[in-house]
């Protein structure tokens, strides 16, 4: 089992996660890379974010124009097509796991636009990293970088990571955790 070929989806309060690469926006995911709040990278040439993202698997978090809800408006829709993401869909989170798809994966370039935080979306969006993670039956390693003390302590509460190594200097800390196939 490794991680779904199928795009993966959640909603909630106005809100959309999505591993659907189709509807990233290259603009959208540069133009938070070159803000101060995303202080470990800046843009790249589109091209290059293109690449980065086909090779990747990706979460992309939207802010929705408008609920998205069945057709007789009572429950949240279970489909979300690419036409309805153009019009009603606006990026406001990225993550991105560099990975083989069933044993290893590295958390990187997660974030949230600084006007939707405070909401609970970023946390809900390490939930839904976490929620394909634990799936892998054959994980051994899932791992990040931080250098910020509130994201560490989110990291150790909703993805069970622990401090691995620590760069005194920077700052930054190393984190993972062993998933179901890692030994000691």
């Amino acid at each position: 089992m490794s991680l779904p070929t199928k795009a993966q989806k959640w909603i909630r309060d106005g809100f959309l996660i999505s591993t659907d690469k189709k509807l990233l926006s290259i603009p959208a995911i540069n133009s938070a890379f070159d803000q101060e709040f995303v202080y470990w990278t800046r843009a790249v040439p589109h091209e290059i974010l293109q690449q980065v993202i086909d090779n990747s698997f990706c979460f992309g978090l939207y802010k929705t124009a408008k609920e998205i809800t069945s057709a007789d408006g009572t429950e949240p829709a279970s489909t979300v097509t690419h036409t309805e993401a153009a019009d009603n869909l606006e990026q406001i989170g990225f993550a991105r796991l560099v990975t083989d798809n069933l044993t290893f994966a590295y958390l990187t370039d997660l974030y949230v636009l600084p006007r939707y935080q405070g909401l609970g979306v970023g946390g809900w969006l390490i939930d839904c990293v976490d929620e394909l993670l634990s799936s892998l039956p054959y994980l051994r390693w899932a791992m990040l970088r931080t250098s910020k003390v509130k994201s560490k302590e989110s990291y150790e509460k909703r993805l069970g990571m622990s401090i691995l190594s620590s760069e005194i200097s920077q700052g930054a800390v190393i984190m993972g955790k062993k998933g179901k196939a890692g030994r000691t």
